[in-house]
């Protein structure tokens, strides 16, 4: 059984050991504007932060792998008549991509395009009123029908976005590009009939460092 084990614990670090050098790891960060849709009311611009780590496989000239987990503050923010709400979901976000790179694998600037599916697990969330944190004690979350999970604890949608990696050095790349996510779910619990369904617009930059 030891054997065995062994063996297998080596096959691994072996395989692993031999893709390596396709795969790139390192930290990656974006600022947007996140919005719920049907929602009553006027949107208002929500920032919308994320911080994590990207990974991306590429034994392609062309073809990647890859995706992030990432924290993501999301939500919305809209005018309710005299009153402005906000509410700030925060999610453990998964995107999971196919990349296309143009041009060849020696070129300094590497434009992408990407697609694939999104996953979220809500961790937080946070609610105000006219900029003020409120709570299920505040009368004025009756009012517009609040309480303490306006948002769903998980979410799936579908991420996309098209930008450059720019080669730093033999290696390193800064990874930049514009990124759209589209929710499937209904994002929140309410007692409308709508689907309210996240949605973020963001600008992403990374920089991934080839394992050897």
């Amino acid at each position: 059984m030891k054997k065995a084990l062994l063996l297998a614990t080596g096959l691994f670090l072996s395989t692993f050991s031999s893709q390596a050098q396709y795969i790139s790891l390192g930290p990656v960060a974006g600022f947007g504007h996140s919005w719920v849709s049907n929602l009553t009311g006027t949107d208002r611009f929500k920032a919308s932060p994320y911080i994590g780590v990207g990974m991306v496989y590429s034994k392609d000239v062309h073809w990647g792998w890859g995706g992030e987990l990432a924290v993501s503050h999301e939500g919305y923010k809209a005018d309710m008549g005299v009153n402005t709400v906000t509410v700030n979901p925060v999610y453990l976000r998964l995107p999971l991509r196919a990349y296309y790179f143009f041009g060849p694998y020696k070129s300094a600037i590497r434009p992408k395009v990407y697609l694939g599916p999104s996953f979220g697990f809500k961790v937080d969330e946070v609610q105000y009123i006219n900029g003020n944190r409120v709570s299920n004690s505040d009368a004025m979350m009756t009012t517009y029908n609040m309480h303490s999970d306006m948002f769903n604890s998980f979410d799936v949608g579908l991420n996309t976005g098209a930008g450059v990696n720019v080669r730093l050095m033999p290696g390193t790349w800064l990874n930049m590009d514009l990124g759209y996510n589209l929710g499937f779910l209904d994002a929140v619990d309410n007692t409308s009939n709508t689907n309210n369904m996240n949605q973020n617009l963001r600008l992403n930059v990374g920089v991934l460092f080839g394992l050897k």
